[in-house]
């Protein structure tokens, strides 16, 4: 067993709610099905594992059993491999196989965790978008554990790089919720996915651009994101300079108010 702490920093807020919705710690579960989503997410938009090889993401009990009896020695690849199970079933478990990868403890101070009244909930008229009444926000130390040296660096890894650049953490990510960075780790050496005996860039499923064409699109097996054009801080710094000299300029003449509204305008018509 590996164990592996990461501080995780907030980008925007994260929610993880129980059966009753309801924020109250980060909830290793919620965590874990993140992982599990974005693992089942590469997988399948890399087209590599698509395949009857990994085609079964139940675990067929009896088959295991006439498996074991007859090759008393075989290993947990082999039985993967016999039984067809999927990469996700494979390292995050299925009813009757155990995860590979978990989580032993989630370190956070309460005190981060926000509250939003009633009234500043609804953030989009005319739709049912509403904001949580409690989301955390800050720093958060996650301890996982692993089944090996090579679970951690082949999947846990790569997989956290990924969801740092793209993914998300937690639920209400349609709203932006979930977005975070590692703090204390730098996993940028582990990009590659190793899965059996195919290794994979999880970073090619993923295209940034300005077409939103893409979107009518059916034939698009990729992640879109769409750029963002940053605003011009050096036009926006000239702007601020010229308000500030006209606000000092309209000081200038108060007594004469003509004037003034000559330099800064005036809202009386």
């Amino acid at each position: 067993m590996i164990k592996k702490e990461v501080t995780f920093q907030t980008i925007t807020p994260l929610y993880t709610g129980g059966v009753d919705m309801k924020m109250t710690e980060i909830k290793p579960a919620s965590i874990m099905g993140s992982l599990r989503f974005w693992f089942d997410v590469i997988c399948h938009f890399s087209g590599k594992f698509n395949g009857p090889k990994y085609s079964q993401t139940e675990f067929n009990y009896k088959k295991y059993q006439d498996f074991i009896e007859s090759k008393p020695e075989v290993t947990d690849v082999e039985i993967c491999e016999h039984l067809q199970l999927s990469p996700t079933a494979r390292y995050f478990g299925c009813t009757g196989w155990k995860s590979k990868i978990g989580i032993e403890t989630i370190n956070s101070s309460k005190d981060e965790i926000r509250w939003i009244p009633p009234s500043k909930r609804k953030i989009v008229d005319g739709k049912n978008w509403y904001l949580p009444e409690k989301y955390f926000e800050g720093k958060f130390t996650i301890s996982f554990s692993t089944e090996g040296t090579e679970i951690a660096e082949n999947i846990l890894f790569p997989l956290l790089n990924f969801i740092q650049e793209y993914g998300f953490l937690g639920a209400k990510n349609n709203i932006g919720f979930g977005r975070v960075k590692m703090v204390n780790s730098d996993f940028s050496l582990y990009k590659l996915l190793h899965i059996g005996e195919s290794i994979y860039n999880p970073h090619e499923i993923v295209e940034v651009t300005n077409d939103k064409n893409l979107l009518k699109r059916d034939d698009v097996r990729k992640i879109i994101y769409f750029s963002v054009t940053k605003k011009n801080s050096v036009y926006l710094g000239e702007i601020k300079n010229l308000l500030i000299e006209k606000s000092q300029l309209r000081s200038s003449e108060i007594r004469d108010r003509s004037k003034r509204h000559f330099i800064f305008g005036s809202i009386q018509k």
